[in-house]
């Protein structure tokens, strides 16, 4: 009879799982999987949550669907997303606010870099600054001496406390030098009813969310929000080029997945979702949005999270914001 030592048996069993964990990723999707947006519906990462997950599923010959768990400015979605098992199976959709969470949430229960896994960053997002069609403000510095006549009267929307809506709107009331209330919603699609009846006078928003009411004539959009102008309106002049040097509001959206992904998984959804993002109707679909594919690695998509982060929290110290105000 052969005995074996515990240390022989200890060599067979990680001998075992090295054989076994290739064959376990090479299997993976075995089930459906889930894409979380942390949002309401209509927005950016709705939007491009919805995208991928029509166009992955075929490329993984399984189904993937998106459940909306909205709430706390995402913080809700997100935190299942960093609490889910790291196989693969759960991933989330986020967009710019993620990363001025930890500026903005005290205790917040994760870490928007270090407790996640970077799939791809999926496109950067045009936003634009838009009123409704009657305010008399075709442009920047009609829309300030309208709110300079009228401080602490007119009214900036924003998707939610802390978005990066709220960021946008409250750097262009410091940096234009007036006064207005901010007026937060529970999501990009809930805020517009109030901003189309003229409740609310202007709003920060992707282009992707109010490109339809700008065709129809519900909106007017009187500056691009991002360094340069927007691709699908160039004629539009920006906001800096209308008077408000260095401001710049753009956002981006992300697939990304708890920490501690094998990366071996990893890499074979980076390898599909950027399939997704490249195929020629998903671009089109989204430069039709006003946003352009970026596709890149895990690797890239953790400097620039990393980045953002560093970059959001010193303007968020900078203007005051919180949670509260």
């Amino acid at each position: 009879m052969i005995r074996l030592t515990r240390r022989a048996l200890n060599a067979l069993a990680a001998a075992a799982f090295m054989v076994a964990a290739p064959a376990m990723a090479q299997d993976f999707p075995s089930r459906p999987i889930a894409i979380i947006v942390p949002y309401a519906p209509g927005g950016q990462g709705d939007i491009t949550g919805r995208l991928i997950a029509e166009h992955l599923s075929p490329l993984l010959g399984q189904p993937v669907t998106v459940e909306n768990r909205a709430g706390a400015n995402g913080v809700i979605g997100i935190s299942e997303i960093a609490k889910a098992q790291p196989d693969g199976y759960t991933l989330g959709v986020v967009v710019a606010s993620h990363a001025m969470a930890r500026a903005l949430v005290p205790n917040l229960p994760y870490n928007p870099v270090a407790d996640f896994t970077p799939i791809t960053t999926t496109a950067l997002t045009e936003m634009v600054l838009v009123v409704p069609p009657k305010l008399e403000a075709k442009t920047v510095q009609e829309f300030i001496a309208l709110a300079k006549a009228k401080p602490g009267e007119m009214a900036y929307k924003s998707a939610g406390q802390g978005s990066n809506s709220h960021l946008f709107g409250a750097w262009f009331a410091e940096a234009a030098g007036v006064d207005m209330i901010h007026v937060p919603y529970k999501g990009s699609g809930d805020s517009m009813p109030d901003l189309l009846a003229g409740v609310t006078q202007m709003g920060f928003d992707t282009l992707p969310a109010v490109r339809g009411y700008l065709e129809n004539g519900q909106l007017k959009a009187i500056a691009a929000g991002g360094p340069k102008r927007s691709t699908a309106y160039p004629d539009l002049p920006t906001v800096a080029e209308q008077g408000l040097d260095g401001f710049a509001a753009n956002s981006w959206a992300m697939v990304i997945g708890p920490k501690g992904m094998p990366a071996d998984i990893v890499a074979r959804l980076n390898e599909n979702v950027v399939k997704v993002l490249k195929m020629p109707e998903v671009k089109e679909k989204f430069q039709s949005m006003g946003a352009q594919v970026v596709a890149d690695t895990p690797d890239q998509a953790r400097e620039m999270l990393t980045m953002e982060e560093a970059n959001y929290n010193a303007l968020i110290t900078k203007l005051g914001i919180s949670l509260s105000k």
